[in-house]
């Protein structure tokens, strides 16, 4: 038999994912008001302590995030999106990573996405330089670099992408 599920367990699941009362009432399905009645003590109907209880589960998260990710502001989705896929795919097996790993990963991810911008700004700045100076060679060939850079530049903050393996190969590290 399932234990009780109290006011704290509840809490602690909504903080689990970053949510506000009214973003976890939204995201589940459930009253604003009866989010923060259980909050403050009272005991939930035996469907809705299912319901909040499923969600400790991060793949019946991402669930509700595709059904119901819309009721959400765009930066809460986005963050909680990071945090539900974060535990989906790195949170199973044996590998898994704590917080200071993914943090360190998401900041690699950032880091390397303004390295490609300024090396895309530089590249355009090039290319101008030998358009001016009528060098179309050399002008193709900076164009050509920044459309490759442009088409990398939208993966590195994907999930695939998020292991510091996969971060390594993108900066052109060598990888054992």
């Amino acid at each position: 038999m399932e234990q009780e599920l109290t006011a704290q367990d509840i809490k602690d699941i909504r903080g689990r994912y970053g949510l506000s009362q009214k973003s976890f009432a939204r995201i589940l399905g459930l009253g604003e008001a009866s989010v923060a009645r259980y909050e403050a003590g009272q005991k939930p109907s035996k469907a809705n302590a299912n319901l909040i209880r499923a969600a400790k589960i991060p793949r019946f998260m991402l669930d509700c995030l595709r059904r119901d990710g819309d009721a959400l502001t765009e930066r809460e989705r986005d963050s909680v999106s990071k945090i539900i896929y974060t535990e989906v795919y790195f949170g199973e097996g044996e590998d898994d990573m704590d917080m200071t790993q993914l943090y360190e990963i998401t900041l690699s991810q950032e880091v390397l996405n303004e390295k490609a911008a300024e090396i895309m700004a530089e590249l355009f700045h090039l290319e101008a330089l030998a358009r001016q100076e009528g060098d179309e060679i050399r002008e193709l060939m900076f164009s050509d670099l920044a459309d490759q850079i442009a088409l990398l530049k939208p993966t590195i903050a994907t999930n695939q992408n998020a292991s510091q393996q996969r971060l390594s190969e993108i900066k052109g590290e060598n990888v054992g």
